[in-house]
């Protein structure tokens, strides 16, 4: 049988809140005699659950429909709102906020409704009364027992300024009204605020600042800075990244997304495990991805790294076996690093990983000098020479003699020029002679003879019995009338 009189829902409220106003009402105490009467374990209803809920909606004479959008339904650790699962330390199911105003409007505890805005964490302001939202010193189950009565009200404090966007687009999404944000409609509740909440807070507030310390004015200014970002979809909160890492006071080349994402890195790293914090982790992770020198095998917010995409200097020192400072030296030498620039900026200097490999793969496979004139199958005056002369280049280039104390030679570099004298033609039956004895005949230096030889200009052959620049034969006569001419 349903109560009588009918007392009408307010869907602003909660469903505790009306099961307290009912109680008043009809039995002139509180739930604790009220639910019992309607065959309802109190436990069952203050957890929400469904089948309590049909007993409580048949017994108020109103279809469960109507309570289900404001049932607050405990699940485990968490809470159900609207099929949506939320954190208890974000909706709270205890009458523990409340508007004086609007107290004091609904007319003594008959009237009382804990309003279901009230509930949200980052709410600390009455939309409609502009003040700010007062806090019961113990929770209660319902504002009728927390306060006992119109007297313990204060007055209301006004807040300043105006109500803050994410509290507008909070409402409205409560009242159920369209979301033509699509980029927010996708999204639930405590994704969207959690994010705005994190990305302002370390935005507003320094990167080391834990959101539970702040005064509720100082969180609510966080929480609407990071929801107008927020709101403006993937673009603008990768600007906000920037702007996060760019101002982070850890800047040495050592220090990880933590110390460069501050708050917003430690809560999705360690405080959003077994649940979906939405494309805000998604958006960090590929921003550090983008960023920081990552080696296969680190895992960046519950993901690997399957491929190395960035070096540093020390990464790419580690890798070659090389100090920091003698690689910041080498890739100094090869133009990679501006000339002048101290250790502390090149420490923040990344290196394409793809784009470097070759470097890498040169000096893993380099050829020293004292190796060079067995490599290349000459003796050990025409390697140096060929070195000497810049016919030869060393892997690091060096702008003065003794400038690189262990000169090593690209082994890719080295194949080239082999590669030009395996493709001469073989030598056939002809008064041919190798390039030691062309040089003996005056027709020019070790250096002189070779270019021309690299560049077709002397005629040149290649003895099949030898290998590298011992296999080059040449004949005399006709190079010297060629050198005459």
């Amino acid at each position: 049988m349903a109560l009588y009189p009918q007392i009408p829902f307010d869907p602003r409220e909660t469903v505790l809140s009306y099961a307290a106003r009912l109680a008043v009402i009809h039995t002139g105490m509180g739930i604790d005699r009220l639910l019992p009467d309607m065959g309802l374990r109190i436990e069952d209803l203050v957890l929400g659950k469904p089948a309590a809920l049909e007993v409580f909606a048949s017994g108020a004479g109103i279809p469960v429909t109507e309570l289900a959008q404001s049932n607050l339904q405990a699940v485990g650790k968490d809470l159900m709102f609207r099929g949506e699962p939320c954190q208890w330390n974000f909706i709270a199911r205890a009458a523990n906020t409340y508007c004086p105003t609007c107290l004091a409007e609904d007319g003594g505890p008959r009237g009382w409704k804990q309003r279901l805005m009230w509930c949200f964490a980052p709410v600390h302001r009455c939309t409609e009364h502009g003040v700010w939202l007062e806090r019961l010193d113990q929770k209660a189950r319902t504002l009728q027992e927390g306060l006992l009565s119109a007297e313990d009200i204060a007055p209301g404090r006004c807040a300043d300024g105006a109500v803050p966007g994410y509290l507008t687009w909070l409402e409205a999404r409560l009242h159920g009204e369209p979301d033509e944000n699509t980029w927010l409609a996708a999204q639930g509740l405590q994704q969207v605020l959690d994010a705005a909440l994190m990305l302002g807070v370390v935005i507003e507030e320094g990167h080391k600042v834990a959101p539970n310390t702040l005064a509720p004015d100082r969180h609510e200014a966080a929480v609407d800075a990071g929801f107008r970002i927020y709101a403006q979809g993937p673009k603008a909160i990768i600007k906000a990244l920037d702007l996060i890492r760019e101002t982070s006071p850890f800047q040495a080349a050592q220090a990880g997304p933590s110390a460069k994402y501050g708050k917003l890195f430690d809560w999705l790293d360690r405080q959003c495990n077994g649940r979906d914090p939405g494309p805000i982790r998604d958006l960090l992770r590929d921003h550090i991805i983008e960023h920081d020198v990552l080696d296969v095998g680190d895992k960046i917010l519950g993901q690997e790294i399957e491929f190395r995409r960035f070096h540093s200097v020390q990464s790419l020192g580690e890798t070659l076996g090389r100090k920091s400072v003698q690689m910041a030296r080498i890739l100094k030498k090869l133009g990679r690093i501006p000339a002048d620039a101290t250790a502390e900026e090149w420490n923040r200097i990344r290196f394409d990983a793809e784009e470097i490999a070759t470097l890498v793969a040169d000096f893993e496979g380099a050829i020293p000098l004292e190796d060079l004139a067995d490599y290349i199958g000459a003796s050990f005056s025409q390697a140096r020479t060929l070195y000497s002369e810049g016919i030869l280049k060393p892997l690091i280039p060096a702008d003065a003699p003794g400038a690189i104390r262990n000169v090593v030679f690209a082994r890719r570099s080295l194949d080239s020029f082999l590669a030009r004298i395996a493709a001469l033609p073989v030598a056939t039956g002809k008064d041919l002679h190798p390039i030691s004895n062309v040089c003996q005949r005056k027709a020019g230096t070790t250096a002189e003879i070779v270019k021309c030889v690299m560049t077709g200009a002397l005629p040149a052959f290649r003895n099949p019995k030898a290998t590298g620049l011992a296999s080059v034969v040449m004949p005399v006569n006709e190079v010297l009338a060629i050198r005459a001419a």
